[in-house]
């Protein structure tokens, strides 16, 4: 029997990870068609048995494309043979035909895969290496799936790909096309799929989730397919990621409170609260509607979490706007911020725009917000503590504590628990770590503690 050792790496977003899911599901799949060829997979892609590694990129801005090219050189250096999908082909394919893959890429140990070969891929063409001149993703299959988190009891399902949107300092639109999203009975089959693999917590995905299914329906049905999901009979809870206001009224967040299995969890990628910037940013909101949106989320979830994303120093920006923004900010609407710095990308509209904010600035802007949103994050935690809350252990530590003078030493072991709180996404939100003394209940009364075990504690 020949082996097929191989590994795979997945870097940029969760819709990336999905894709690399059907991937590896479609290849432990096809020994069904070749018996004769065992796949055969390393979690560590450097390891000396692996020939072969499917490297997922991103190519939403320079410093991913600069990641995927480092991990592509080191796994060259170690005799790998690489298989290129995701975003950065897709990126170097958008610019001049001759540039469409850099010259470092051409390496005969390179090789590419897209959606279309994926579905009649064989074993033996991807051992004997098989290149495809298309740059289609996987989104879209409708092969088997590798749960890989399905240890935390969570994962993730993509309801639609690429977007609609014009944002000025995104290149999506450019390199990957316009939103697809998938019809609601597929969707409603994949919940009842990972229902059935014990996954209690489902985190719907998109690029822009507000507009799911306006390709397909000819309107938002965003609402129609969460009481949709809602009505699914069986233990689990889920989440939206990347709920943009612009499309949102207050209609449809009033349906989100009958909902009975969402968790009030709110990820709101704002960019900024001046409206100069949110219009050239190519943000279609103003002030008066932020405001709407949060104060009625604040008034109507006495149980919830809010996380946004805020871009300092997009070009034009003054110290007018950055002291609204900050005014903003200690309004205290949010439980988690994350700051970007904006950079120039150059197929990114924002590029060409004029009164770059000059760099000694920006540093000073920079180090000021952060250090707001710090005391403000630092604040919102202080007032955790000595709550109790309910959370999924994620790791389990034994950590070596050393007591006495340095004559005499006497070690002894703790175990410390890194544990997601319920309202906590996984992967982005900070996680606490506890010990075993601060646990008030497990689920089921377990004796021996496991990943993926729920449990409750006083923080």
């Amino acid at each position: 029997m020949q082996k097929f050792n191989f590994s795979s790496i997945n870097l940029g977003c969760t819709k990336n990870l999905v894709d690399t899911q059907h991937l590896l599901g479609k290849i432990f799949t096809l020994t069904e068609k070749e018996p004769s060829i065992l796949p055969q997979y390393h979690i560590d892609p450097y390891d000396k048995e692996v020939d072969f590694v499917f490297l997922n990129t991103c190519g939403f801005i320079s410093s991913a494309r600069d990641e995927a090219n480092h991990i592509l050189e080191k796994l060259l250096q170690k005799g790998k043979k690489v298989y290129l999908l995701g975003c950065a082909i897709q990126y170097y394919k958008s610019l001049k035909p001759d540039q469409s893959l850099r010259a470092e890429w051409s390496n005969p140990n390179i090789f590419t895969l897209s959606r279309n070969d994926f579905k009649t891929l064989t074993l033996k063409q991807l051992i004997n290496g098989f290149n495809s001149t298309k740059f289609n993703d996987f989104e879209f299959t409708d092969s088997p799936r590798v749960y890989t988190n399905i240890d935390y009891k969570f994962e993730y399902l993509k309801i639609a790909e690429w977007c609609d949107n014009n944002c000025s300092f995104c290149i999506i639109p450019k390199i990957r096309g316009k939103q697809k999203s998938l019809p609601i009975k597929n969707i409603l089959q994949e919940v009842s799929n990972m229902i059935a693999n014990w996954i209690e917590e489902i985190i719907l995905i998109a690029q822009d989730t507000t507009r799911y299914g306006t390709d397909l329906y000819g309107k938002p049905a965003l609402f129609e397919l969460l009481q949709k999901i809602d009505k699914i009979k069986w233990n689990f809870t889920f989440r939206l990621l990347y709920l943009y206001p612009d499309i949102l009224t207050l209609d449809h967040l009033k349906k989100l409170t009958k909902l009975k299995k969402f968790i009030p969890y709110f990820d709101i990628p704002l960019q900024h609260i001046s409206a100069p910037l949110l219009k050239k940013m190519g943000r279609f909101y103003n002030e008066e509607a932020v405001y709407q949106f949060l104060d009625f989320i604040k008034n109507n979830f006495p149980t919830r979490f809010v996380r946004t994303n805020i871009i300092i120093w997009f070009p034009g920006e003054t110290n007018e706007d950055q002291q609204k923004l900050i005014w903003f900010l200690n309004k205290d609407y949010f439980d988690n911020i994350a700051l970007f710095e904006y950079h120039d990308e150059p197929l990114a509209a924002s590029s060409k725009l004029p009164d770059k904010v000059d760099d000694k600035i920006l540093k000073q802007r920079f180090i000021e917000i952060d250090d707001i949103v710090d005391k403000l994050l630092t604040k919102k935690e202080k007032e955790r503590k000595w709550t109790e809350d309910i959370g999924y252990i994620m790791e389990i530590k034994q950590k070596v504590i050393a007591s006495g003078n340095e004559a005499i030493q006497t070690k002894k072991s703790k175990t410390i628990l890194e544990v997601r709180p319920l309202l906590h996404c996984p992967e982005i939100d900070p996680y606490d770590k506890i010990s075993l003394d601060q646990i008030t209940w497990v689920e089921n009364n377990k004796l021996n503690l496991e990943i993926g075990d729920k449990i409750s504690y006083i923080v």
